[in-house]
């Protein structure tokens, strides 16, 4: 009889992260889909010539690059969660209300996305890097919560829990200090260089002590 309580819980704890994860899924598709969206058609006539196309095009550059951001941002944060929940056991209620927190901040990225490619200022830049840092920090608070709460298959050691929390650390110091630091100069590509250098940090110490070696 116990027996087959236990494997019943089993099965229904398997039920609930398989669900979980294809709800996490969908709206990670979901937020990659949008994001073309952020890119408009040239408003010109159809009879309009190349040169005139190739004009319009350029003109939509922000909107290109926003829009490569956010696909790699967002691949990024579906890698990572991928990841994460392949390493479960099981979640629980809290686990949910978080996950679906972080969901939410991941299906919100399109529009400071298409914000970023429209006017490609400041402010749009500052927008845009809050809303990802959000998606960080849910991001953190789901993985702290199934630490604490023992939902992991194979318990993490020490060490994998300082490395985890560091990465993410670094990545989210990126965005962060990239809101003063455009805000400051007025200067979106030094905030680029930000995001690529908070995640990329430790990889660029080790290259410049084996080379200093």
């Amino acid at each position: 009889m116990a027996s087959d309580q236990n494997s019943s819980s089993e099965r229904t704890q398997a039920f609930d992260l398989d669900r979980t994860i294809s709800l996490s899924d969908g709206i990670f598709a979901f937020a990659l889909t949008l994001l073309v969206l952020s890119i408009s058609v040239p408003e010109i006539a159809a009879s309009s010539s190349s040169s005139e196309l190739w004009t319009a095009l350029k003109e939509r550059q922000g909107e290109i690059i926003s829009y490569l951001i956010s696909f790699a941002v967002i691949g990024g944060f579906w890698i990572r969660h991928h990841k994460f929940c392949g390493m479960l056991k099981s979640v629980d209620g809290p686990f949910l209300v978080i996950n679906l927190i972080y969901l939410a901040t991941i299906a919100f990225i399109p529009y400071p996305t298409q914000l970023l490619g429209d006017f490609g200022n400041a402010a749009a830049f500052s927008f845009y890097a809050a809303a990802i840092s959000i998606s960080i920090l849910a991001s953190a608070a789901l993985n702290e919560h199934a630490l604490h709460s023992k939902l992991f298959a194979t318990p993490r050691t020490r060490d994998e829990t300082k490395e985890v929390r560091i990465s993410g650390g670094l990545v989210a110091a990126g965005f962060i200090l990239s809101i003063p630091l455009v805000l400051l100069t007025n200067d979106l590509w030094l905030g680029y260089l930000c995001w690529f250098i908070g995640p990329n940090v430790r990889l660029l110490r080790r290259e410049r002590s084996s080379g200093e070696h």
